[in-house]
């Protein structure tokens, strides 16, 4: 039986469904998977995980076309030992990204992996920020129509590695280059926009709960109240899982918070602390 081990970022919980979705439907075509939160594993567990399985796979939410840093480090950070082992590599998105995943597939050859599957899985938007221009909700009902087409497109990809049989979605020349509309200005603004994140004192209780769930460390408490550093990955944690609505952007916070409060994940058992790593990790 031959067995998958998956490696995926999730900032607030579709990345992580889209992984669970794919161990459970693999198993159903006969196959071995795990999936594991970077935040939670370690490099030599991972890596040692690796060599031990026969296929691997790699997702995370796609930002502006492009690899969330912290993603993108830990995948420079792996060793060179996939030794040609078949690859499956996979994003969460919006409705677009150009062509997903396929632009670290010459990164990921070079370490030794064969990126034999390549997927995008539409998922809810997560950004509840009010002057984002495309749909937003926090009302799972409405994500029950998304989810059922992902989870046939889940099927599908998934009968495709059980076969044996290769696919890569949007690896082509114009996909590339539409990618760039947007990954393009996403790089050049990444470092540029962290000075936007805002925190309104008076509403904030200083729970630390940002602090604790953040994916790379980028907030803590200055007498009491939560402040940004200069890393953040722009995931949405802290904004869409304050408490009391304490975190803005651009002066902004969810000003639809009495009616629509923000993304909690696309399921309501979802939380953020089931795939961020434990505070005794935390650096």
């Amino acid at each position: 039986m031959k067995h998958m081990e998956i490696f995926y970022f999730s900032g607030t919980g579709n990345t992580h469904w889209v992984s669970q979705r794919l161990v459970e439907t693999l198993a159903d075509a006969g196959m071995e998977a795990a999936a594991h939160s970077i935040e939670q594993i370690t490099l030599a567990d991972a890596s040692a995980r690796i060599s031990a399985a026969d296929l691997v796979g790699f997702g995370f939410p796609i930002y502006g076309s492009d690899v969330p840093r912290n993603f993108l480090k830990f995948l420079q950070a792996l060793p060179d030992q996939a030794h040609g082992k078949d690859t499956l590599g996979f994003v969460t998105q919006l409705g677009w990204s150009g062509d997903g995943f396929n632009f670290l597939r010459g990164m990921l050859e070079r370490k030794g992996y064969r990126l034999k599957w390549s997927a995008e899985f539409n998922m809810p938007n997560n950004i509840a920020i009010p002057f984002f221009p495309f749909p937003y909700s926090a009302e799972y009902d409405r994500f029950a129509p998304m989810l059922e087409r992902c989870e046939k497109k889940i099927k599908q990809v998934c009968e495709k590695i059980a076969g044996g049989e290769g696919q890569l979605e949007h690896a082509d020349i114009f996909s590339a280059a539409a990618a760039w509309i947007q990954r393009g200005p996403f790089r050049l603004a990444h470092d540029w926009g962290r000075k936007f994140w805002s925190v309104d004192a008076q509403a904030c209780t200083g729970c630390e709960r940002c602090a604790r769930i953040c994916p790379v460390d980028n907030i803590r408490m200055v007498d009491g109240v939560a402040k940004h550093d200069e890393e953040c990955i722009y995931c949405m944690r802290c904004f869409n899982y304050c408490p009391t609505l304490a975190i803005h952007y651009a002066g902004m916070g969810n000003r639809r918070a009495h009616k629509n409060p923000p993304f909690k994940g696309p399921i309501a058992s979802f939380k953020p602390e089931m795939i961020c790593a434990a505070p005794e990790r935390k650096i």
